[in-house]
């Protein structure tokens, strides 16, 4: 490809040799990374890491015991392999919080409330159409409280014997409580190799983040932004709702 090649040749030749599996792979380095899995709910990213790297390591985090039997099965199924479930969330204290559940999906549970005054929802605009019987019936399957457990990342770090020294690959879902999982590794996150963390923009919930949010923990720790990997469009108003982003840390790059 010439050296004027069009955005358009330069993205199309991208394709034709990456995904985000080459991307990580590429990033990692290694045939049996370590990987923390933060928010791992019923446990399809591990299927994904596994055939990736069968001889991975992976470290789940969940806390919403109804996603605990196929998470199990999974540790199960690739004991050999390597799976371990942990059912409490990580985060920047060791403490219980408030954590809050929604009947119609699993993996849109989390720490921050969803907006019942959100713009951005096309569900909950729907429902607004609707009329007032199903709003009803909509707040009636959100945001449910439950208590739940938090450990500090490297307090969880410090207490297992033989952990390794480097975290290959760090893959955070933890709808809008990114930053304090970041804040919780403390020291540690320098010694982390790859990130893959969601970024939501839009108001579903009653927090929404920026790249400031994360950067200001990961920029001070040797890590650049490398990736967008997934962009989530919304289909009613045009805006950017969610992203999936790639942070390497410059201190591993050519090890």
């Amino acid at each position: 490809m010439s050296i004027n090649s069009t955005n358009e040749e330069r993205t199309k030749e991208y394709f034709e040799k990456f995904n985000r599996e080459k991307t990580l792979k590429f990033l990692v380095g290694n045939d049996n990374p370590i990987i923390l899995d933060i928010g791992a709910n019923v446990g399809k990213t591990v299927d994904e890491f596994k055939a990736w790297w069968p001889e991975s390591v992976i470290y789940c985090f969940e806390p919403q015991e109804e996603c605990w039997d196929e998470l199990l099965l999974r540790e199960e199924k690739f004991r050999v392999g390597k799976v371990y479930v942990n059912k409490f969330a990580l985060g920047n204290q060791n403490k219980i919080e408030t954590f809050y559940t929604h009947k119609m999906h699993s993996g849109i549970s989390g720490f921050n409330k969803i907006n019942l005054d959100s713009v951005d929802s096309v569900y909950l605009n729907k429902v607004l159409n609707e009329g007032k019987e199903d709003i009803n019936n909509y707040k009636r399957i959100i945001n449910h409280e439950r208590s739940i457990e938090i450990k500090r990342v490297d307090d969880f770090i410090k207490e297992q014997e033989n952990f390794p020294e480097i975290i290959d690959l760090v893959k955070i879902d933890t709808q809008g409580f990114e930053p304090e999982v970041l804040d919780g590794f403390g020291n540690d996150l320098k010694n982390v190799k790859v990130i893959l963390t969601e970024l939501m923009f839009y108001d579903y919930y009653e927090r929404s983040l920026s790249f400031t949010d994360i950067e200001k923990y990961l920029i001070p720790a040797g890590f650049r932004l490398y990736d967008i990997s997934h962009i989530a469009k919304n289909p009613m108003n045009g805006r950017t709702d969610w992203v999936d982003v790639i942070y390497v840390n410059n201190s591993f790059r050519g090890i």
